[in-house]
């Protein structure tokens, strides 16, 4: 499926991060998500529970863009994870209703699951204000490059981290 250039460009950005093994992003409308839904099967599982509960559903003409990320067990991955972590923050610091926050399937299901389900979820809350997912298009966008200048300018960082020392206290 072809993706609007848009979500496009952010799902490149993503996916051109060190240990990035997948990206996908699609847009949820919430505005007639129940909190009730979140106990259903499926995708539902998905979903962002805190913010649902605490707004006890979507809120009117709310869309979610949610880009999921998965990561290859490798220390860049680890480095893509704490950038990643970063640029939320950033973000959401200067107004952007964005959070990051991971999600995994049970430790065993049939088989032992744990190990290999992990994955973090780029979620950014828009109100739509006509019938279309115009400005849910362009926020896409925005992040996207954001993500992507933001990486040009610190890639040198990737090629040197800091070592971690154990000197959580400094963190």
């Amino acid at each position: 499926m072809q993706l609007p250039p848009q979500v496009q460009s952010l799902v490149d950005a993503v996916s051109a991060l060190p240990g990035v093994a997948a990206c996908f992003c699609s847009p949820k409308p919430l505005e007639n998500l129940d909190p009730h839904h979140l106990s259903f099967p499926g995708d539902f599982g998905s979903y962002p529970q805190a913010i649902i509960l605490r707004t006890n559903g979507g809120r009117e003409k709310e869309v979610m863009i949610q880009t999921e990320v998965i990561f290859d067990r490798s220390p860049d991955a680890w480095l893509s994870l704490e950038f990643l972590a970063w640029w939320v923050r950033d973000w959401g610091r200067s107004g952007h209703e964005i959070q990051m926050r991971p999600m995994a399937l049970p430790p065993q299901a049939y088989e032992i699951q744990l190990g290999r389900t992990l994955k973090f979820f780029i979620e950014y809350f828009v109100i739509e204000e006509g019938d279309s997912y115009d400005k849910t298009l362009a926020i896409a966008g925005e992040m996207g490059e954001s993500i992507a200048e933001n990486f040009a300018t610190y890639r040198e960082c990737f090629e040197n981290p800091a070592e971690f020392l154990g000197d959580v206290e400094s963190i």
